[in-house]
C-alpha cells in the first residue's frame, strides 16, 4: 500500500494542473497583459515530456540502484520541486519546476508497479497492483476537491496552496520508502549478473508487451487532450455560449 502511494503524486499533479491554470489570480500573475495559451500549454506539457524521458531511463535506474531507492529518489525530487512551484514568481520557474516534477513522476511510475508485482504474493498480485491505479484516481479526486476550495480564497493565493499541497503525498511516500525493504528480484539483480538470470527477449515477447502497454495510450491521450479542448474557443462557444 505504501509503495502504491507513488500513484498519488501522479494523480494529484494531473488533477491540480487543470484547476490551477484556470484560476484568475494565477493567470493574472503569470499572464498579466496577454493570455498566451501556447505558453500555458507548454507549462502543462513540460511535465509529461520530462516524465516520458524519465520513464525511458528509469528502467536502467531501477535495475542498477533498486526499486526502493528509485521510488525514494523520485519522491524526494517531486517534494522539492512541488515547493519550488508553489513559490514560483516567473513563468520559467513554473516550466523548470514542472519538468523536474516530471522526472520524479517518471521514476515513480516505472518503479512502483514493478516493486508491487515483485513483492506481492502471486495469488494477490493483480489485486495489489491495482492499488497503484487506485492511488492515481484518488490523487486526481483530492486535487479537484482542493482546487474547488482554494479557488474561492479571497487573497488570490489559492494556486500557491494547490501546488504546494503536492508536498503532502510526496512526504508520505518519502517516509514510507525509507522503511520499505527492497524487492527480492531487485536484490538478486544487483548481486548476480543480469544476463545470468534473465530469459531471452524474443520478437514475439516484445510485441506482446508493447501491445499490452498501449493500454496506457487511452489514459495518456485523454489526459493530454482534455486541457487543450477546454481552451479552444469553438468548444467554449458551443457548450458555454453565455458563460
Amino acid at each position: 500500500m505504501v509503495a502504491a502511494f507513488g500513484g498519488l503524486i501522479f494523480g494529484y499533479d494531473l488533477g491540480i494542473s487543470g484547476g490551477v491554470t484556470s484560476m484568475d489570480p494565477f493567470l493574472k500573475k503569470f499572464f498579466p497583459d496577454v493570455f498566451d495559451s501556447q505558453v500555458l500549454t507548454l507549462i502543462t506539457s513540460s511535465l509529461y515530456l520530462a516524465a516520458l524521458v524519465a520513464s525511458l531511463c528509469a528502467s536502467s535506474i531501477t535495475r542498477i540502484f533498486g526499486r526502493r531507492l528509485t521510488m525514494l529518489s523520485g519522491s524526494i525530487l517531486f517534494l522539492v520541486d512541488a515547493g519550488f512551484n508553489a513559490f514560483a514568481q516567473k513563468v520559467w520557474m513554473l516550466i523548470v519546476g514542472r519538468m523536474l516534477l516530471g522526472f520524479g513522476i517518471g521514476c515513480a511510475n516505472q518503479s512502483v508497479p514493478i516493486y508491487v508485482s515483485e513483492v506481492a504474493p502471486y495469488k494477490y498480485r493483480g489485486a495489489l497492483n491495482m492499488m497503484f491505479q487506485l492511488a492515481i484516481t484518488i490523487g486526481i479526486f483530492v486535487a479537484n476537491v482542493l482546487n474547488y476550495f482554494f479557488a474561492k480564497m479571497k487573497n488570490g493565493e489559492g494556486w500557491c496552496y494547490s501546488l504546494g499541497f503536492a508536498t503532502v503525498p510526496a512526504v508520505m511516500i518519502v517516509i514510507g520508502a525509507i522503511f520499505l525493504p527492497d524487492s527480492p528480484s531487485s536484490l538478486i539483480e544487483r548481486v548476480w549478473q543480469w544476463e545470468a538470470i534473465s530469459g531471452k527477449l524474443t520478437f514475439r515477447v516484445f510485441v506482446t508487451c508493447m501491445v499490452a502497454a498501449f493500454g496506457g495510450l487511452i489514459f495518456g491521450y485523454d489526459l493530454g487532450i482534455s486541457g487543450g479542448v477546454t481552451s479552444m474557443d469553438p468548444f467554449l462557444k458551443k457548450f458555454f455560449p453565455d458563460v
